[in-house]
């Protein structure tokens, strides 16, 4: 993802950002940032954005981590999966806000697997 493409995504966050991670990770649930709420943009090995998902769980530092560990899990879905990018928001972020946000990246972005795509606000 190009820093261009990460810092208007940032913006979709607004104050509820918490820090930018611009770097991509490895799909890796022990490579996640410690993060209770986040939207992420999982890409395939050519850079091309499969998927957007959001995580809303208080009061779990590793909230993010779990959550992409139970996808994982889901071999099917993520086998494409090369690379996560992920947006962390403040832990006190409402559900239905993280939802909202992940629904507006995923509608910037278009991820070509749109079985459970977040609701755009």
């Amino acid at each position: 993802m190009k820093k261009g493409t990460y810092a208007a995504l940032a913006d979709l966050c607004g104050p509820h950002l918490l820090s930018p991670m611009p770097e991509r990770l490895v799909p890796d649930p022990e490579a996640m940032p410690s993060a209770e709420c986040a939207v992420y943009v999982a890409v395939d090995e050519r850079g091309a954005v499969c998927y957007v998902g959001s995580v809303c769980r208080p009061r779990d530092v590793q909230g993010l981590g779990s959550h992409v560990a139970e996808y994982l899990a889901d071999l099917p879905k993520t086998e494409k999966w090369d690379g996560v990018y992920v947006l962390p928001l403040r832990p006190d972020t409402p559900e239905p806000e993280v939802r909202r946000i992940g629904g507006d990246i995923a509608g910037w972005l278009l991820p070509y697997d749109r079985e459970r795509w977040p609701q755009a606000g």
